[in-house]
C-alpha cells in the first residue's frame, strides 16, 4: 500500500517536472534575443546614464541652465555613467530639444544636423569607452553667438549606444539606446511670453433622441508664438445657442512648451444642445515653467468659434408628423366633401367670410413675421447706450503711451475688458491694443470709469500690422464682457484721435471729465533711478539668474488679443454675431407659430365649410 502510494506521488513530481522544463528553458534562452554589438557591452542587457557634474565628480543639478548674453562662452561637464558590469563605448553628442506631440520633452535623433543650442556645444570627446561599474567626465563649451536671438534655447547632451536585436520573427532591427542631460540657455534681451490657439475646430456628433443632446468634439492647436519657454492651464466651455452650458471633459496642464512649437489638443462635450448655431469657447492661461524665475505673463488666450449643430431626429420627427396631418386631412376632406352637387348661397357666404378670415390671418402673421425679421435684423443695438473714451494727453505725438479713460464704469455683472483699435492701415476687424482681461487689472478713477494705460504707442501698433505712415483718424472702443467665455458685450465705449501730421495727433473725441478723473499720462512719469528705458524698450540683460525682463503688452502680434482677431473679430462683431443667433432661433420660431396659426385657420374654414350644407338641409 505504502509502495502503491510513493510509486503514484513520484510519477505526478515527475510530471510536474517535465511541464515545468520547457518554461526554464524558454526563460533563461529570451535574454539571448536582445544582445549588443562587439565593443558595446558584449552580449546581455546594458544600463548606462548622464548628470550634469563638476571637473572631478557629478554634482546634484537637475540639468543645465544658464543665463548669458550673445558672445558669452560656458565651460562645464557632464558625467557619462556605466552601470553595467561590462565595459562600453559610447557615443556622445549635443543636440536641439522639440516638444513631442503629447507635450514632453525629447531630442531629435543623431542624424538631424542641430541648428540651435545643440550646435553651439562643443564636446571634448565624442566617444568615450566607460569600464564596467565606473564613470567618465567629458567637459564641453557651450558658445553663445554674437547674434544669438534673445529668450530660451533648448537642447541636451546625449549618450547613445548603438546595438542590434532580433524581433519576434526573427529578424535583425538597429536599436539606439539615448539617455540625455537638458541644456536650458537663456539669452539676454527682450523677453517675449506669449501663445496662440490656433485652428479652433469643433464637430458636432448628433443623438438619435430627437429632444436630448448630442456630443461635440472640439481641436484645437496652442502655440507658443514667443520667446521663453512656457506652461499653460487650459479650459474649453462649449454653449448653444440659448445659455446652455455642455460637460467638457477636464483638460490636462501643459508642463512645458519649447518657442516655436506647438500641441494639438482635443477633448470631448457631452449634452450639447443642437440649437443650430453653437459656440466654443477656448481659453488658455500662460503660465511660467515651475523652477523658472518670474517675468511678466500676457493675459489668457481666448479663441471663440461658431459651429452647425443640427437637431436632425427631431426635424425627422416634425417631417413625420407633418406628413401624417397632411394624410389624415387629404382623406378627411375626401369624405366629407360630396362627389357631386353645387353649394348653396349660404355655403358661398360661409366660404367667403372663412376665406376672408385666413386672409387677415395670413397677413397678420406676415406682420408678425416681418416685425420678428426686422427686431432681430443685426444691428448698432447698443449705439444709444455708448459711451465715450477720454484720450490722454489731449495732444501727442506717435511715440508717447497713451490712457484711455470712460466717462462711465462698465455694467454691473461685467468681469472682463477687451480694447482695440480702427482707422487707416489697421485690419478691418481692428488691431486690438488690450487683450481679454479682468477688469480688476486696471484701475477706476472718481467720478468715471476705468483707466486703460496702452504700454505701447500708435507707432509701435503700426509696425506690429506692417505700415508706418499715420494719418487720419484712428478709433478705439473698449467694450465690456460678461466673463471670458461670454464675449458679448454690455457696452462699448468709443474714442478717437486725429493725426495732422505723420507724427502728431490730438483727441478727436471732446469729451469731459472731470479734473479727478483724468489720469495722468504715462509719458509724464518719472524714470526709473538709473535712468532705465520704458516698459515698451529692452531692459539689458534681461533673462538672466535672478532677474526679471519686460515682455510685450496685449495687443502684439500673436498676443491674445491677436488670436482672438482670429476668432472673435471685436466686440461689435460678436454683437453681430449674436443678434444674427437670435435673428435666426426668433425667425425659426416665429415660422413655426405661423405654420401652425395658418394650419389652425385652414382647419377651422374647412370645417365650416363642411359643416354649412348639413344646417341647412335641417332647415
Amino acid at each position: 500500500m505504502i509502495t502503491t502510494s510513493a510509486r503514484r506521488i513520484a510519477a505526478l513530481l515527475a510530471a510536474c517536472l517535465l511541464a515545468v522544463l520547457p518554461a526554464a528553458a524558454a526563460s533563461a534562452t529570451a535574454p539571448a534575443t536582445q544582445r549588443s554589438d562587439a565593443g558595446h557591452g558584449g552580449t546581455g542587457r546594458t544600463t548606462f546614464g548622464v548628470q550634469p557634474a563638476a571637473a572631478k565628480k557629478p554634482d546634484a543639478r537637475p540639468n543645465f541652465s544658464y543665463g548669458a548674453t550673445p558672445g558669452a562662452i560656458v565651460k562645464d561637464h557632464i558625467a557619462v555613467f556605466n552601470y553595467g558590469t561590462k565595459p562600453l563605448m559610447l557615443k556622445v553628442y549635443a543636440q536641439d530639444a522639440f516638444t513631442t506631440a503629447d507635450g514632453g520633452f525629447d531630442l531629435y535623433a543623431a542624424k538631424r544636423k542641430p541648428t540651435d543650442a545643440g550646435a553651439w556645444v562643443k564636446l571634448a570627446k565624442n566617444r568615450v569607452k566607460i569600464p564596467a561599474r565606473s564613470r567618465v567626465i567629458v567637459p564641453f563649451t557651450l558658445t553663445v553667438p554674437t547674434k544669438a536671438t534673445p529668450g530660451d534655447h533648448t537642447g541636451g547632451i546625449v549618450a547613445s549606444l548603438a546595438a542590434s536585436a532580433t524581433d519576434k520573427k526573427g529578424n535583425k532591427v538597429a536599436v539606439d539606446q539615448r539617455v540625455g542631460a537638458r541644456i536650458y540657455l537663456r539669452v539676454s534681451g527682450e523677453i517675449t511670453s506669449r501663445l496662440a490657439v490656433e485652428n479652433l475646430h469643433t464637430e458636432y456628433h448628433g443623438t438619435a433622441n430627437p429632444f436630448g443632446g448630442g456630443s461635440a468634439t472640439v481641436t484645437y492647436t496652442v502655440r507658443n508664438t514667443g520667446n521663453v519657454r512656457l506652461a499653460a492651464h487650459q479650459a474649453v466651455s462649449v454653449r448653444d445657442a440659448f445659455g446652455g452650458t455642455a460637460k467638457v471633459a477636464k483638460l490636462r496642464d501643459l508642463p512645458e512648451l519649447l518657442p516655436g512649437d506647438a500641441v494639438t489638443m482635443t477633448t470631448t462635450a457631452t449634452g450639447v444642445f443642437p440649437a443650430f448655431r453653437d459656440t466654443a469657447t477656448v481659453m488658455v492661461d500662460p503660465q511660467p515653467v515651475r523652477g523658472d524665475v518670474k517675468f511678466r505673463i500676457l493675459p489668457r488666450v481666448t479663441r471663440t468659434v461658431a459651429f452647425s449643430a443640427v437637431p436632425w431626429a427631431l426635424l425627422a420627427v416634425l417631417l413625420v408628423l407633418a406628413g401624417a396631418a397632411t394624410v389624415w386631412l387629404v382623406r378627411r376632406r375626401r369624405r366629407r366633401n360630396p362627389p357631386t352637387g353645387t353649394a348653396t348661397k349660404s355655403t358661398r357666404t360661409i366660404g367667403k367670410k372663412s376665406g376672408a378670415k385666413q386672409a387677415v390671418g395670413l397677413a397678420a402673421v406676415a406682420l408678425l413675421t416681418a416685425g420678428a425679421v426686422v427686431a432681430g435684423t443685426p444691428g448698432d443695438a447698443r449705439a444709444a447706450d455708448a459711451g465715450k473714451l477720454a484720450v490722454a494727453p489731449a495732444k501727442g505725438t506717435d511715440t508717447q503711451p497713451i490712457t484711455l479713460t470712460a466717462d462711465a464704469p462698465c455694467p454691473a455683472k461685467t468681469t472682463n475688458v477687451i480694447a482695440r483699435v480702427t482707422g487707416a492701415g489697421f485690419p478691418r476687424g481692428g488691431k486690438i491694443v488690450v487683450g481679454n482681461a479682468p477688469l480688476t487689472t486696471y484701475p477706476e478713477v472718481p467720478a468715471g470709469g476705468l483707466a486703460i494705460p496702452l504700454t505701447f504707442t500708435m507707432r509701435d501698433y503700426a509696425t506690429m500690422v506692417g505700415f508706418t505712415t499715420l494719418r487720419g483718424t484712428y478709433t478705439f472702443t473698449v467694450s465690456c464682457l460678461k466673463g471670458p467665455f461670454d464675449l458679448r458685450s454690455t457696452r462699448d465705449f468709443t474714442g478717437s484721435l486725429q493725426f495732422a501730421t505723420n507724427t502728431s495727433y490730438k483727441d478727436g473725441t471732446k469729451v469731459t471729465l472731470p479734473k479727478a478723473a483724468v489720469p495722468q499720462s504715462p509719458a509724464s512719469e518719472a524714470p526709473a533711478p538709473g535712468g532705465t528705458a520704458p516698459s515698451s524698450q529692452a531692459a539689458p540683460g534681461a533673462g538672466q539668474p535672478g532677474q526679471t525682463a519686460p515682455s510685450a503688452v496685449p495687443g502684439g502680434p500673436g498676443s491674445p488679443g491677436a488670436a482672438s482677431l482670429n476668432g472673435v473679430q471685436s466686440s461689435a462683431d460678436q454683437g453681430s454675431r449674436t443678434a444674427l443667433t437670435a435673428w435666426s432661433v426668433g425667425g425659426f420660431t416665429v415660422f413655426l407659430l405661423a405654420l401652425l396659426t395658418g394650419f389652425a385657420l385652414w382647419v377651422r374654414g374647412r370645417r365650416a365649410r363642411t359643416e354649412q350644407p348639413n344646417t341647412d338641409t335641417g332647415e
